[in-house]
């Protein structure tokens, strides 16, 4: 996934005057490239992210290269199992910088939806009581 993400930059003075003239860029992004595909210059010196593909978390249209590769850089250390839902852990630590910082407090139960599966993931495939005898299996109450 993190090998895929890419973004639409725009150059937006030429957007301004009704003309589409942007590229996709694959990360990490050189802001020379930038430059030379999207024809910015002294008289069209501002772009605009216009589309991400893969990106995991919403952006604004006025984010700067640097912080784009600043982002990358960070989601790219990101256990993938973070990186697939990180606009749900944004929201509930407010930041990326507060995911990475909790990254480690954030724990995966692979196919669980409710605390039930999550509950038969620890008895089941981790064996967290060990080995239950048939006879006390249906004495569990997940």
């Amino acid at each position: 996934m993190i090998d895929d993400m890419a973004v639409y930059i725009a150059n937006l003075g030429k957007y301004n005057e009704g003309y589409l003239v942007g590229a996709w860029f694959t990360f990490p992004i050189d802001e020379e490239d930038v430059k030379e595909k999207i024809g910015l210059n002294e008289q069209y010196e501002e772009y605009a992210i216009h589309d991400t593909d893969n990106f995991p978390i919403a952006i604004g249209e006025y984010v700067s290269i640097e912080e784009l590769n600043e982002m990358y850089e960070i989601i790219e250390e990101l256990p993938d199992y973070i990186v697939e839902c990180l606009d749900e852990f944004i929201s509930h630590y407010g930041t990326l910088e507060e995911v990475v910082e909790h990254k480690d407090d954030i724990y995966y139960y692979p196919d669980c939806e409710t605390m039930t599966d999550v509950a038969y993931y620890y008895i089941d495939e981790l064996q967290a009581l060990g080995d239950i005898p048939p006879s006390l299996q249906n004495y569990i109450d997940y």
